[in-house]
């Protein structure tokens, strides 16, 4: 009889400590961003076209290893985005229409 008590003391035990570490995930809150905050407002480049610009860049720009990754974008004009990129050694700013044609690489 002892051992079906503590086996259902550890079963129990066992079940309480999940369920205390999923309720310590908990990711959903009502908190909004702050202004100012990575991605609080504004629209982006889709990805896609950010890391077209970044390889598009390096092939341009003859960049060693091709290493160029895009750090943030923004709409530039209509149906077009400028997109940030930085590599070793460097930033560039690549202008991309939304069919991905990059329309201007500037090293900055």
């Amino acid at each position: 009889m002892n051992i079906r008590v503590s086996n259902r003391l550890v079963a129990g035990l066992a079940a309480g400590l999940c369920l205390s570490v999923v309720a310590g995930c908990n990711t959903s809150s009502n908190q909004t961003p702050t202004a100012g905050a990575v991605r609080s407002s504004g629209e982006t480049a889709p990805t896609d076209l950010q890391l077209l610009c970044a390889s598009k860049a390096a092939e341009e720009l003859q960049v060693t290893g091709g290493n160029v990754l895009p750090v943030s974008s923004m709409p530039s004009g209509e149906n077009a985005y400028q997109v940030n990129l930085t590599f070793d050694g460097g930033q560039a700013v690549c202008v991309i229409d939304e069919a991905g044609t990059v329309q201007s690489i500037n090293r900055v």
